[in-house]
């Protein structure tokens, strides 16, 4: 068995073991749809909120999940994706949020940063994401990497070369904050954060076209799109963003052979990588990595509605079909969480203290005053 494949099939044989001592299978699930019997979502139409563009990885993946969802459901109703981008994820969650709930034919897909970011940048937020009920949250890893050409051949480079080392990244959120803040605490010579690239496609080019000295992109992209640029000596890998099991940060399976950001600070500076600036980097990268892509239905939906879709999720986790498509679009097979797992993952993402708030924010602004 590919290693890529443990933690999404660990979850998924936990998610099949539950089924059979709860007896709630799919086949068993009846509801109370519009006439009374038989399976609650029969003949009805589910739309799926997604808060990107159309043809991006989470788009994509969406879709591709929404197809087994709905094989999946007792009553087979279709399920549609609509994509409603803006305002960094807030314009879909808020029109979820503003969605009827009693019929439970409203779900949302959101990305772990939101449940972070909407706690610093609360302008526009008309959501709360603790009155969700996650269906399931897939996970994903975000590495970084260096360019050859900018002499970036190790993790002992970004320390002892000359300098000046530019990283890219994206939005300069909760998420890319404690990013480079990791980066920062490593003594980086003239290290310049540059925020602002539209993914991580623009990301590697930026790299190719010596723009960038490294940059930050998520481990599927890297697999799929960075890893032959690796394979023919033109970038590096050096470090991942990792996962976090209990309150460890532990390294991506997809790169076991990388430290995880934590890690690279002890190898350099021989310290414990401690503080509230390293307590955040655990708390957000709950958010970040394990929470990558969550798909929720509203807690004010129907019970009926919330079992029958737990009962399918747990079924499509296991569809070998699905593992085979999620393999081939994101490059490896996410980790998935299901029911209270993924809930208290949701719980940890969001559990920030008042000072922990503003330590964000206040670094956020620092950095973005440079």
């Amino acid at each position: 068995m590919s290693p890529k494949r443990r933690g999404l099939l660990a979850t998924a044989v936990a998610a099949t073991t539950l089924l059979a001592i709860t007896g709630c299978g799919v086949t068993n699930q009846q509801g109370g749809g519009g006439d009374g019997g038989g399976a609650y979502y029969e003949g009805e139409r589910i739309t799926m909120i997604v808060p990107f563009d159309a043809g991006g990885a989470s788009d994509t993946f969406s879709r591709m999940l929404a197809g087994y969802l709905s094989q999946y459901l007792e009553g087979n109703p279709e399920v549609v994706v609509e994509n409603v981008p803006g305002g960094g994820q807030k314009e879909g969650l808020n029109r979820f949020e503003r969605a009827s709930h009693d019929d439970g034919l409203t779900l949302a897909m959101g990305s772990g940063g939101i449940l972070v970011s909407s706690l610093i940048d609360t302008e526009g937020v008309e959501f709360d994401p603790e009155g969700f009920e996650t269906v399931a949250a897939f996970g994903g890893g975000m590495s970084i990497f260096g360019s050859v050409e900018a002499g970036v051949t190790s993790l002992d480079d970004l320390v002892t070369g000359p300098g000046p080392f530019f990283y890219g990244g994206m939005e300069l959120n909760a998420s890319e904050a404690v990013r480079v803040f990791a980066l920062e605490q490593l003594g980086i010579a003239g290290f310049t954060p540059l925020m602002g690239y539209d993914g991580g496609g623009s990301v590697t080019a930026a790299v190719l076209r010596g723009e960038l000295s490294m940059g930050n992109v998520t481990s599927s992209h890297y697999l799929n799109n960075v890893l032959p640029l690796e394979e023919d000596g033109d970038v590096t890998p050096l470090m991942t963003q990792g996962y976090v099991v209990g309150d460890e940060v532990q390294r991506d399976p997809a790169f076991p052979d990388l430290p995880t950001m934590p890690e690279a600070y002890e190898m350099v500076t021989g310290e414990t990588a401690a503080g509230m600036g390293w307590d955040i980097y655990r708390a957000v990268t709950t958010a970040q990595t394990n929470l990558l892509r969550n798909y929720w239905v509203h807690g004010d939906a129907p019970q009926e509605a919330k079992d029958a879709l737990h009962a399918a999720m747990a079924q499509v986790v296991v569809d070998e079909g699905f593992l085979e498509e999620a393999g081939q679009l994101l490059g490896e097979e996410p980790p998935v969480q299901l029911g209270e797992e993924a809930e208290a993952s949701l719980v940890a993402a969001r559990n920030l203290t008042p000072e922990q708030v503003q330590w964000i924010s206040d670094y956020i602004d620092e950095v973005s005053s440079r």
